[in-house]
Protein backbone atom coordinates (compact mmCIF):
# COMPACT_ATOMS: atom_id res chain seq x y z
CA UNK A 1 0.00 0.00 0.00
CA UNK A 2 1.26 3.28 -0.82
CA UNK A 3 1.00 6.58 1.53
CA UNK A 4 0.63 10.39 0.02
CA UNK A 5 1.52 13.37 1.90
CA UNK A 6 0.35 16.11 -0.08
CA UNK A 7 -1.26 19.59 -0.15
CA UNK A 8 -4.66 21.11 -2.26
CA UNK A 9 -2.93 23.09 -4.33
CA UNK A 10 0.36 21.74 -5.24
CA UNK A 11 2.06 18.88 -7.66
CA UNK A 12 -0.45 16.14 -7.31
CA UNK A 13 -2.73 17.24 -5.07
CA UNK A 14 -4.00 19.74 -6.91
CA UNK A 15 -5.27 16.87 -9.77
CA UNK A 16 -8.23 14.93 -7.31
CA UNK A 17 -10.09 13.18 -10.31
CA UNK A 18 -9.94 9.60 -9.34
CA UNK A 19 -8.74 10.32 -5.64
CA UNK A 20 -11.92 8.17 -4.17
CA UNK A 21 -10.86 4.99 -6.27
CA UNK A 22 -7.81 5.44 -5.14
CA UNK A 23 -8.58 5.83 -1.47
CA UNK A 24 -10.88 2.78 -2.19
CA UNK A 25 -8.09 0.09 -3.35
CA UNK A 26 -6.16 1.33 -0.50
CA UNK A 27 -3.67 4.34 -1.12
CA UNK A 28 -3.67 6.44 2.30
CA UNK A 29 -3.58 10.25 2.04
CA UNK A 30 -3.23 13.13 4.18
CA UNK A 31 -3.94 16.35 2.82
CA UNK A 32 -2.30 19.18 5.00
CA UNK A 33 -4.49 22.09 6.03
CA UNK A 34 -7.21 20.77 3.80
CA UNK A 35 -10.00 22.47 5.94
CA UNK A 36 -8.34 26.00 5.34
CA UNK A 37 -8.13 25.38 2.16
CA UNK A 38 -11.67 24.76 1.93
CA UNK A 39 -12.90 27.48 4.61
CA UNK A 40 -13.92 24.32 6.84
CA UNK A 41 -11.50 24.98 9.83
CA UNK A 42 -13.37 27.78 11.66
CA UNK A 43 -16.90 25.74 11.20
CA UNK A 44 -16.14 22.83 13.84
CA UNK A 45 -13.23 24.68 15.26
CA UNK A 46 -16.41 27.52 17.00
CA UNK A 47 -18.11 24.49 17.01
CA UNK A 48 -16.44 22.58 19.60
CA UNK A 49 -15.16 25.51 21.44
CA UNK A 50 -19.24 26.31 22.06
CA UNK A 51 -19.65 22.84 23.15
CA UNK A 52 -16.39 23.07 25.98
CA UNK A 53 -18.18 26.34 26.59
CA UNK A 54 -21.24 24.84 27.72
CA UNK A 55 -19.91 21.72 29.73
CA UNK A 56 -17.14 22.88 31.38
CA UNK A 57 -17.08 26.54 31.22
CA UNK A 58 -16.16 29.78 29.45
CA UNK A 59 -12.60 29.97 30.88
CA UNK A 60 -11.77 26.30 29.23
CA UNK A 61 -12.99 27.18 26.09
CA UNK A 62 -11.00 30.53 26.46
CA UNK A 63 -7.77 28.72 26.80
CA UNK A 64 -8.42 26.04 24.31
CA UNK A 65 -9.00 29.19 21.71
CA UNK A 66 -5.68 30.69 22.82
CA UNK A 67 -3.56 27.84 23.79
CA UNK A 68 -4.99 24.71 21.64
CA UNK A 69 -6.74 21.52 22.00
CA UNK A 70 -3.97 19.71 22.79
CA UNK A 71 -3.59 21.21 26.03
CA UNK A 72 -7.24 21.32 26.92
CA UNK A 73 -6.67 18.56 29.89
CA UNK A 74 -4.25 20.95 31.53
CA UNK A 75 -7.74 22.83 32.57
CA UNK A 76 -10.17 20.47 32.14
CA UNK A 77 -10.41 17.70 34.64
CA UNK A 78 -10.37 13.85 33.54
CA UNK A 79 -14.38 13.33 35.00
CA UNK A 80 -15.56 16.20 32.50
CA UNK A 81 -13.99 14.44 29.81
CA UNK A 82 -16.92 12.38 28.71
CA UNK A 83 -19.72 15.30 29.10
CA UNK A 84 -17.60 17.69 27.34
CA UNK A 85 -17.49 15.27 24.58
CA UNK A 86 -20.79 14.75 24.18
CA UNK A 87 -21.20 18.83 24.05
CA UNK A 88 -18.93 19.07 21.26
CA UNK A 89 -20.88 16.00 19.76
CA UNK A 90 -24.24 17.84 20.05
CA UNK A 91 -22.44 20.99 18.12
CA UNK A 92 -20.54 18.92 15.70
CA UNK A 93 -23.57 16.81 14.35
CA UNK A 94 -25.96 19.94 13.23
CA UNK A 95 -23.33 21.16 10.38
CA UNK A 96 -22.18 17.54 9.53
CA UNK A 97 -24.53 17.94 6.39
CA UNK A 98 -22.95 21.51 5.15
CA UNK A 99 -19.38 20.59 6.21
CA UNK A 100 -19.04 17.23 4.41
CA UNK A 101 -20.91 18.77 1.32
CA UNK A 102 -18.83 21.78 1.13
CA UNK A 103 -15.29 19.09 1.54
CA UNK A 104 -16.53 16.45 -1.00
CA UNK A 105 -17.22 19.11 -3.63
CA UNK A 106 -13.64 20.33 -3.36
CA UNK A 107 -11.71 17.08 -2.43
CA UNK A 108 -13.61 14.90 -5.03
CA UNK A 109 -14.17 16.67 -7.81
CA UNK A 110 -17.17 14.91 -10.11
CA UNK A 111 -18.83 13.59 -7.32
CA UNK A 112 -22.47 14.99 -6.93
CA UNK A 113 -23.51 13.20 -3.70
CA UNK A 114 -22.97 10.70 -1.19
CA UNK A 115 -23.97 9.06 1.61
CA UNK A 116 -22.53 9.96 5.18
CA UNK A 117 -23.04 8.70 8.81
CA UNK A 118 -25.01 11.30 10.34
CA UNK A 119 -22.86 11.91 13.40
CA UNK A 120 -19.65 12.72 13.00
CA UNK A 121 -17.33 11.35 15.38
CA UNK A 122 -15.80 13.25 18.41
CA UNK A 123 -12.36 12.06 19.46
CA UNK A 124 -10.45 13.67 22.77
CA UNK A 125 -7.67 11.51 24.20
CA UNK A 126 -5.97 12.51 27.13
CA UNK A 127 -2.60 11.50 28.50
CA UNK A 128 -3.78 7.68 29.61
CA UNK A 129 -2.69 7.92 33.13
CA UNK A 130 -4.99 10.75 34.05
CA UNK A 131 -7.87 8.65 33.09
CA UNK A 132 -7.26 5.97 34.95
CA UNK A 133 -9.39 7.21 38.69
CA UNK A 134 -12.28 6.82 35.74
CA UNK A 135 -12.03 3.86 34.09
CA UNK A 136 -15.89 3.21 34.96
CA UNK A 137 -17.28 6.04 33.80
CA UNK A 138 -14.80 6.00 30.52
CA UNK A 139 -16.03 2.34 29.92
CA UNK A 140 -19.70 3.44 30.21
CA UNK A 141 -19.12 5.97 27.79
CA UNK A 142 -17.57 3.69 25.07
CA UNK A 143 -20.50 1.54 25.70
CA UNK A 144 -23.10 4.15 24.65
CA UNK A 145 -20.79 5.92 21.98
CA UNK A 146 -18.27 3.24 20.62
CA UNK A 147 -14.65 2.47 21.12
CA UNK A 148 -11.95 4.96 19.77
CA UNK A 149 -14.16 7.90 21.15
CA UNK A 150 -12.44 8.86 24.88
CA UNK A 151 -10.10 5.66 25.00
CA UNK A 152 -8.03 3.69 22.49
CA UNK A 153 -9.44 1.67 20.31
CA UNK A 154 -7.69 -1.85 19.04
CA UNK A 155 -7.03 -2.75 15.11
CA UNK A 156 -10.36 -3.47 13.86
CA UNK A 157 -11.54 -2.96 9.83
CA UNK A 158 -14.83 0.04 10.50
CA UNK A 159 -16.98 -3.46 8.22
CA UNK A 160 -16.25 -5.45 10.89
CA UNK A 161 -18.71 -3.44 13.14
CA UNK A 162 -22.11 -1.64 11.78
CA UNK A 163 -20.09 0.08 9.07
CA UNK A 164 -20.03 -0.27 5.65
CA UNK A 165 -17.17 -2.14 3.38
CA UNK A 166 -16.86 0.37 0.57
CA UNK A 167 -16.76 3.53 2.63
CA UNK A 168 -14.25 6.48 2.73
CA UNK A 169 -12.57 7.62 6.68
CA UNK A 170 -11.98 10.98 6.77
CA UNK A 171 -10.21 12.07 9.66
CA UNK A 172 -9.73 15.74 10.88
CA UNK A 173 -7.36 16.83 12.94
CA UNK A 174 -8.82 19.54 15.04
CA UNK A 175 -5.80 19.50 17.49
CA UNK A 176 -1.88 18.76 16.93
CA UNK A 177 -1.50 15.16 16.61
CA UNK A 178 1.47 13.39 17.25
CA UNK A 179 2.99 9.63 16.55
CA UNK A 180 2.00 8.69 20.79
CA UNK A 181 -1.24 10.08 20.46
CA UNK A 182 -3.00 9.60 17.13
CA UNK A 183 -3.95 7.20 14.59
CA UNK A 184 -2.46 4.10 13.43
CA UNK A 185 -3.15 2.17 10.17
CA UNK A 186 -1.66 -1.74 9.43
CA UNK A 187 -1.05 -1.29 5.63
CA UNK A 188 0.71 -4.66 5.05
CA UNK A 189 -2.12 -6.09 6.54
CA UNK A 190 -5.03 -4.30 4.46
CA UNK A 191 -5.70 -7.70 2.17
CA UNK A 192 -5.27 -10.11 5.03
CA UNK A 193 -8.09 -12.72 6.78
CA UNK A 194 -8.99 -12.18 9.95
CA UNK A 195 -10.50 -13.84 12.75
CA UNK A 196 -12.56 -11.26 14.82
CA UNK A 197 -14.75 -10.69 18.25
CA UNK A 198 -18.50 -9.64 17.80
CA UNK A 199 -17.12 -6.03 19.39
CA UNK A 200 -15.41 -5.63 16.42
CA UNK A 201 -11.94 -6.18 17.99
CA UNK A 202 -9.29 -8.69 16.33
CA UNK A 203 -9.01 -11.92 18.09
CA UNK A 204 -6.44 -12.93 19.51
CA UNK A 205 -3.77 -14.94 17.63
CA UNK A 206 -3.08 -13.16 14.86
CA UNK A 207 0.20 -11.45 14.14
CA UNK A 208 0.03 -7.80 12.86
CA UNK A 209 3.01 -5.70 10.94
CA UNK A 210 4.08 -2.82 11.70
CA UNK A 211 1.96 -0.07 11.43
CA UNK A 212 2.25 3.83 10.13
CA UNK A 213 1.44 6.39 12.46
CA UNK A 214 1.41 10.26 11.72
CA UNK A 215 2.32 13.75 12.96
CA UNK A 216 -0.59 16.08 12.42
CA UNK A 217 -1.74 19.54 12.57
CA UNK A 218 -5.20 21.57 13.10
CA UNK A 219 -6.67 21.63 9.90
CA UNK A 220 -4.72 18.17 8.21
CA UNK A 221 -7.39 15.36 7.39
CA UNK A 222 -6.54 11.79 7.23
CA UNK A 223 -8.00 9.65 4.46
CA UNK A 224 -8.25 5.97 4.06
CA UNK A 225 -10.38 3.30 3.10
CA UNK A 226 -13.01 1.61 5.90
CA UNK A 227 -11.60 -1.88 5.30
CA UNK A 228 -7.81 -0.77 6.37
CA UNK A 229 -6.91 -2.26 9.67
CA UNK A 230 -6.77 0.52 12.16
CA UNK A 231 -6.83 1.43 15.59
CA UNK A 232 -5.73 3.99 18.04
CA UNK A 233 -2.45 4.53 19.76
CA UNK A 234 -2.60 4.25 23.93
CA UNK A 235 -2.12 8.27 24.47
CA UNK A 236 1.85 7.90 26.29
CA UNK A 237 2.27 11.34 25.57
CA UNK A 238 1.54 14.57 27.84
CA UNK A 239 -1.11 16.21 25.53
CA UNK A 240 -4.54 15.98 24.60
CA UNK A 241 -5.69 14.26 20.69
CA UNK A 242 -8.65 15.99 19.43
CA UNK A 243 -10.08 14.89 15.67
CA UNK A 244 -13.12 14.38 14.45
CA UNK A 245 -13.65 11.59 12.30
CA UNK A 246 -16.56 10.91 9.43
CA UNK A 247 -17.20 7.78 7.44
CA UNK A 248 -19.11 7.94 4.18
CA UNK A 249 -19.86 5.94 1.05
CA UNK A 250 -20.16 7.36 -2.86
CA UNK A 251 -22.07 4.53 -3.97
CA UNK A 252 -25.33 3.15 -1.61
CA UNK A 253 -23.20 1.83 1.71
CA UNK A 254 -22.53 -2.24 2.34
CA UNK A 255 -23.04 -3.29 5.32
CA UNK A 256 -21.66 -6.81 5.67
CA UNK A 257 -21.85 -7.19 9.25
CA UNK A 258 -24.42 -5.37 11.11
CA UNK A 259 -26.64 -1.92 9.99
CA UNK A 260 -26.79 0.19 12.86
CA UNK A 261 -25.27 3.67 12.43
CA UNK A 262 -27.88 6.12 10.71
CA UNK A 263 -26.92 6.63 7.17
CA UNK A 264 -27.48 9.81 4.68
CA UNK A 265 -28.11 10.63 1.12
CA UNK A 266 -26.64 14.21 0.49
CA UNK A 267 -28.23 14.66 -2.63
CA UNK A 268 -32.05 13.52 -1.12
CA UNK A 269 -30.73 16.03 1.91
CA UNK A 270 -30.21 18.99 0.13
CA UNK A 271 -34.04 18.38 -1.09
CA UNK A 272 -36.66 19.98 0.61
CA UNK A 273 -39.19 17.58 -0.60
CA UNK A 274 -36.90 14.33 -0.01
CA UNK A 275 -35.15 15.67 2.94
CA UNK A 276 -37.44 13.90 5.49
CA UNK A 277 -36.80 10.97 3.54
CA UNK A 278 -32.73 10.85 3.34
CA UNK A 279 -32.21 8.13 5.25
CA UNK A 280 -34.33 5.68 3.24
CA UNK A 281 -31.90 5.57 0.52
CA UNK A 282 -28.76 3.59 2.66
CA UNK A 283 -32.06 1.34 4.35
CA UNK A 284 -33.24 0.33 0.60
CA UNK A 285 -31.39 -3.35 0.48
CA UNK A 286 -31.55 -6.46 2.06
CA UNK A 287 -28.43 -6.06 4.48
CA UNK A 288 -30.68 -3.30 6.04
CA UNK A 289 -33.67 -6.00 7.10
CA UNK A 290 -31.29 -9.00 8.28
CA UNK A 291 -29.59 -6.80 10.68
CA UNK A 292 -32.36 -5.17 11.40
CA UNK A 293 -33.74 -8.70 12.48
CA UNK A 294 -30.70 -10.14 14.35
CA UNK A 295 -30.61 -6.68 16.50
CA UNK A 296 -34.00 -7.96 17.70
CA UNK A 297 -33.37 -11.37 18.09
CA UNK A 298 -30.01 -10.74 20.02
CA UNK A 299 -31.86 -8.36 22.48
CA UNK A 300 -35.09 -10.70 22.91
CA UNK A 301 -32.92 -14.18 23.14
CA UNK A 302 -29.69 -13.85 24.22
CA UNK A 303 -29.24 -17.34 23.41
CA UNK A 304 -29.88 -17.40 19.84
CA UNK A 305 -26.79 -14.66 19.23
CA UNK A 306 -23.96 -16.46 17.43
CA UNK A 307 -20.88 -17.10 20.40
CA UNK A 308 -17.56 -15.56 20.02
CA UNK A 309 -15.23 -16.93 17.07
CA UNK A 310 -12.71 -19.28 19.17
CA UNK A 311 -9.02 -17.47 19.36
CA UNK A 312 -6.42 -18.64 17.17
CA UNK A 313 -3.80 -21.09 18.86
CA UNK A 314 -1.10 -18.81 20.20
CA UNK A 315 1.93 -19.12 18.98
CA UNK A 316 4.22 -21.49 21.07
CA UNK A 317 8.01 -22.31 19.73
CA UNK A 318 10.11 -22.64 22.95
CA UNK A 319 10.42 -26.11 23.96
CA UNK A 320 10.74 -26.95 27.77
CA UNK A 321 13.73 -29.00 29.11
CA UNK A 322 13.92 -29.19 32.38
CA UNK A 323 13.35 -25.60 34.20
CA UNK A 324 13.57 -23.62 31.35
CA UNK A 325 12.40 -23.06 27.57
CA UNK A 326 14.90 -23.70 24.26
CA UNK A 327 14.85 -21.74 21.22
CA UNK A 328 16.67 -22.31 17.99
CA UNK A 329 18.13 -19.06 17.50
CA UNK A 330 17.80 -19.20 13.30
CA UNK A 331 13.70 -19.15 14.29
CA UNK A 332 14.48 -15.18 15.82
CA UNK A 333 14.79 -12.79 12.93
CA UNK A 334 16.64 -9.51 13.88
CA UNK A 335 13.37 -7.01 15.07
CA UNK A 336 10.76 -10.07 15.84
CA UNK A 337 9.17 -10.83 18.88
CA UNK A 338 7.78 -14.75 19.40
CA UNK A 339 5.84 -16.73 21.36
CA UNK A 340 8.10 -19.34 23.95
CA UNK A 341 4.90 -20.17 26.01
CA UNK A 342 2.10 -19.41 27.28
CA UNK A 343 3.32 -16.90 29.64
CA UNK A 344 6.17 -15.89 27.72
CA UNK A 345 7.71 -14.37 24.87
CA UNK A 346 11.15 -13.53 22.98
CA UNK A 347 12.44 -10.86 21.21
CA UNK A 348 15.78 -10.33 18.90
CA UNK A 349 16.88 -6.89 19.64
CA UNK A 350 20.49 -7.51 17.11
CA UNK A 351 22.51 -10.42 15.96
CA UNK A 352 24.03 -10.93 19.63
CA UNK A 353 21.15 -9.42 21.94
CA UNK A 354 18.08 -11.48 22.39
CA UNK A 355 15.72 -11.13 25.57
CA UNK A 356 12.59 -12.67 26.94
CA UNK A 357 9.59 -11.19 28.93
CA UNK A 358 6.40 -11.49 30.24
CA UNK A 359 4.13 -11.76 26.76
CA UNK A 360 0.51 -10.00 27.93
CA UNK A 361 0.37 -6.26 27.65
CA UNK A 362 -0.69 -4.76 30.59
CA UNK A 363 -3.18 -2.44 29.29
CA UNK A 364 -5.61 -4.63 28.05
CA UNK A 365 -3.83 -8.38 27.01
CA UNK A 366 -2.68 -7.68 24.44
CA UNK A 367 0.07 -10.38 23.00
CA UNK A 368 2.94 -8.98 23.03
CA UNK A 369 4.48 -12.34 20.45
CA UNK A 370 2.07 -10.63 17.65
CA UNK A 371 4.39 -7.64 18.06
CA UNK A 372 7.31 -5.73 16.29
CA UNK A 373 10.42 -4.09 17.42
CA UNK A 374 10.90 -0.02 17.00
CA UNK A 375 13.20 1.87 17.74
CA UNK A 376 15.17 -0.56 19.98
CA UNK A 377 11.68 -1.35 21.89
CA UNK A 378 9.26 -3.88 21.95
CA UNK A 379 5.56 -2.94 20.60
CA UNK A 380 2.94 -4.28 21.48
CA UNK A 381 0.47 -4.49 18.17
CA UNK A 382 -3.15 -3.67 19.55
CA UNK A 383 -2.17 0.28 20.58
CA UNK A 384 0.92 0.61 19.75
CA UNK A 385 2.27 1.41 23.41
CA UNK A 386 6.44 0.77 23.28
CA UNK A 387 8.09 -0.97 26.34
CA UNK A 388 11.85 -0.69 27.30
CA UNK A 389 13.06 -3.77 26.71
CA UNK A 390 15.70 -3.87 29.86
CA UNK A 391 13.24 -2.17 32.51
CA UNK A 392 10.30 -3.66 31.21
CA UNK A 393 8.79 -0.02 31.52
CA UNK A 394 6.12 1.94 29.08
CA UNK A 395 5.76 5.53 29.13
CA UNK A 396 2.28 4.97 31.17
CA UNK A 397 3.33 4.68 34.67
CA UNK A 398 -0.05 3.49 36.24
CA UNK A 399 0.66 -0.02 34.09
CA UNK A 400 2.65 -2.42 35.82
CA UNK A 401 6.25 -3.03 34.16
CA UNK A 402 6.69 -6.31 31.91
CA UNK A 403 9.00 -8.83 33.84
CA UNK A 404 12.02 -9.29 32.23
CA UNK A 405 13.42 -13.23 32.63
CA UNK A 406 16.77 -14.53 31.92
CA UNK A 407 17.73 -15.16 28.48
CA UNK A 408 21.16 -15.89 26.61
CA UNK A 409 22.15 -17.41 23.53
CA UNK A 410 24.32 -20.78 23.73
CA UNK A 411 25.82 -21.79 20.42
CA UNK A 412 22.27 -21.83 17.89
CA UNK A 413 20.15 -22.19 20.85
CA UNK A 414 18.78 -19.31 22.85
CA UNK A 415 17.96 -20.92 26.66
CA UNK A 416 15.24 -19.15 28.87
CA UNK A 417 15.51 -19.39 32.33
CA UNK A 418 11.79 -18.38 33.42
CA UNK A 419 12.11 -18.40 37.26
CA UNK A 420 14.95 -15.72 37.07
CA UNK A 421 13.28 -12.43 37.04
CA UNK A 422 15.74 -9.76 35.89
CA UNK A 423 13.65 -6.59 36.79
CA UNK A 424 11.83 -7.40 40.17
CA UNK A 425 10.46 -4.50 41.68
CA UNK A 426 12.70 -4.64 44.87
CA UNK A 427 15.89 -4.51 42.49
CA UNK A 428 16.25 -8.52 43.28
CA UNK A 429 16.63 -11.59 40.89
CA UNK A 430 15.17 -14.62 41.72
CA UNK A 431 11.27 -13.97 41.80
CA UNK A 432 8.81 -16.52 39.76
CA UNK A 433 6.56 -15.38 36.82
CA UNK A 434 4.17 -17.62 38.33
CA UNK A 435 1.01 -15.44 37.48
CA UNK A 436 2.30 -14.28 33.83
CA UNK A 437 0.36 -16.57 31.92
CA UNK A 438 -3.26 -14.91 33.20
CA UNK A 439 -4.43 -12.49 30.80
CA UNK A 440 -4.98 -9.09 32.40
CA UNK A 441 -8.45 -7.79 32.88
CA UNK A 442 -9.47 -5.24 30.01
CA UNK A 443 -9.19 -1.76 31.57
Amino acid sequence: MSYHDLRFDQGEGADRNGLADRILRGEVFVFREALQAFGLHEMWRQASLRGIEKSVGKDAAERADRDGFHRIHEWVAAKDIPAMTDAVYAEIEPSAHEFLNRFMHGAFPGISSFYFERTPNVRFHIPYDLTQEHKKAYNEFAKDHGQGKIAAHGPHRDSWLDCPSNGLNLWFAMGRIRPGNGMTIYPEDYEGEYVFQRSGNLADGQKLHQNWTFDLYPGDVLMFHTDHVHGSVLNRTNETRFAISCRLSIDKPVFPQLHHHTYVHSGWNNSSVLKPLSELPAMMQPGYVSSFAKRVRDKLVPALAPDEPDPLPPEIIGTKVGDTYQVPLSALEVGGVHGVSAALCVARLTEDTVIAMTRRCPHQGGDLANGWIEDGKVVCPWHSLPFDPHSGKSACKTLPSLKRVACEIKGDKVIIDPKTVLNAEDGSVGAAVASAASRPTAQ
